[in-house]
């Protein structure tokens, strides 16, 4: 019995042989891409990272304004915001997102 996914699907395989018969290797493209490979961070990287920075920065600075008005039915994180604080919750989340970018961008260098 045939769906209406297996037309699709023969389609789309023909569409794929059909593009894969035009492709035409291009050395100068290879190893323009194989050369920025192994490149350190560039500034593009750098602008990107710092904006993603700041816009973390400003979003935690509202975290406080948020937490304080909480009120939690759990006891064990009433006591938890009670003992640690709003800003000290602010900060570990901030740390958080700003870890994740120093993680994150380092491995992506293209």
């Amino acid at each position: 019995m045939m769906t209406p996914e297996d037309g699709f699907e023969a389609r789309l395989r023909t569409a794929f042989e059909k593009a894969d018969a035009n492709i035409t290797p291009d050395a100068h493209f290879t190893r323009h891409v194989e050369s920025r490979l192994g490149k350190p961070l560039n500034s593009r990287t750098m602008v990107l990272g710092g904006a993603g920075a700041s816009g973390s920065a400003i979003a935690a600075s509202q975290l406080e304004r948020l937490a304080d008005g909480l009120q939690f039915h759990n006891p064990l994180l009433t006591q938890f915001f009670d003992l640690v604080g709003t800003q000290s919750v602010v900060a570990i989340v901030f740390t958080l997102v700003a870890g994740t970018f120093i993680y994150v961008l380092p491995g992506r260098r293209i």
